[in-house]
């Protein structure tokens, strides 16, 4: 038993030093990350996109996604209409804090040593999803996001290509941008019954728009088990000048948690 729970132990330390240095680093770094929350909706709309909240997950109790409606209202809460001005940063633990029981927080879906669990705050990782995909779609810079190392489920109902997610751990792992623009940005959220809504907003017209897809979708079977496998590539195209660009920016190779069977090869 002991190989098992060293690990763990280990594990669980150096995330607790991780977020004691991030913790200091953030009250160092105060100044240049993005706290204003506007009033007013900025004019132009940049991108917006739906996600359902609901999932037909196998083995997964549905109060767990009730749970995650409660935790997404409270986090959209904090940073709701935020501003990314020039040269600040969007930090979503920073704006968001703690996700605690004590802060009204309930039990959600979430992933734990690679396997779908239940935790206190579980589920903001739909609201970290949103972000990457919004960000994707603009002048962003993507300064710090952390993918899904494993694909837990077989797809249903997706919207945006897979990969393209993001996995969120309180002050230890974080979905980060940078503003390099002399443009602000403003990031806007509503919850329906069923769906997440998100918008990027900016203050002036953009010159360019940006298209993310993908390109060499599969999945490969190997000795260990099955593979997901895809290339994410952005293209940016211009609105003033004529401008048509593609760029690989990752590609993705995940485990499936899920037999070949529930997929079509």
């Amino acid at each position: 038993m002991a190989p098992m729970i060293f690990p763990n132990i280990r594990f669980l330390l150096s995330m607790k030093l991780r977020q004691m240095h991030r913790h200091i680093q953030n009250v160092l770094d105060s100044s240049n990350f993005a706290t204003f929350r506007s009033p007013h909706k900025l004019p132009h709309i940049i991108k917006s996109h739906s996600l359902p909240i609901y999932r037909n997950f196998s083995g997964v109790d549905r109060s767990l996604f009730d749970n995650k409606k409660i935790n997404l209202s409270l986090a959209i809460s904090t940073l709701n209409n935020i501003t990314i001005p020039p040269k600040k940063t969007f930090s979503l633990w920073y704006l968001v804090g703690p996700p605690t029981a004590q802060r009204g927080y309930k039990d959600g879906l979430t992933i734990c040593m690679g396997r779908p669990s239940r935790d206190i705050g579980g589920g903001l990782c739909q609201l970290a999803n949103a972000i990457h995909w919004l960000a994707l779609h603009s002048d962003l810079e993507v300064t710090e996001r952390h993918r899904h190392s494993l694909d837990l489920f077989p797809d249903d109902g997706r919207k945006i290509p897979f990969g393209t997610g993001a996995t969120i751990v309180y002050n230890y792992k974080d979905i980060r941008l940078f503003n390099p623009t002399p443009y602000t940005f403003q990031l806007h959220f509503e919850l329906t019954d069923n769906d997440l809504l998100s918008t990027l907003r900016a203050s002036e017209k953009v010159a360019h728009t940006y298209n993310v897809s993908e390109k060499d979708h599969r999945y490969e079977k190997k000795s260990d088990g099955l593979y997901r496998c895809n290339t994410i590539v952005r293209q940016r195209i211009g609105l003033v000048a004529e401008i048509n660009e593609k760029k690989e920016l990752f590609h993705n190779h995940c485990k499936c948690q899920y037999a070949p069977k529930e997929v079509s090869l």
